[in-house]
């Protein structure tokens, strides 16, 4: 973590436990949440500690959304999670796409757009 204020920008915290692959990850109410390889992962914002992880997504994508994770796995399934650094819960999951699926999920208008590399699904977000 780099702070960029002044004439020198200044090293707040490093850490090797988040590498994202393909997509990037969220900052909400001091945390970040996003993907280390096949982790799900929730670190503290302020000194980079591990909250927790999760397996099961592969190398996902997600979008946060009104206090949740909407969490797209490799493997074409959709996961809704709220954004909690304290616990990890996943409220609902579905099989939306085949094949790999490495885009994050869009939301526009209520609607949710996945893709993987062939097809494109709009699901309507509630």
């Amino acid at each position: 973590m780099i702070e960029v204020s002044g004439n020198e920008p200044e090293e707040l915290w490093t850490n090797s436990t988040f590498r994202n692959h393909f997509n990037s990850a969220v900052i909400y109410q001091g945390h970040i949440y996003g993907f280390d390889n096949n982790f799900l992962k929730c670190l503290s914002f302020q000194d980079g500690a591990e909250k927790w992880r999760q397996r099961g997504y592969g190398k996902g994508s997600l979008l946060l959304a009104e206090d949740h994770l909407y969490i797209l796995s490799e493997k074409g399934e959709i996961a809704l999670v709220p954004a909690n650094p304290d616990v990890f819960n996943e409220v609902s999951r579905a099989k939306v796409l085949d094949g790999k699926c490495w885009t994050p999920p869009v939301l526009a208008n209520g609607k949710l757009y996945l893709r993987n590399h062939e097809e494109l699904v709009c699901l309507k977000a509630k």
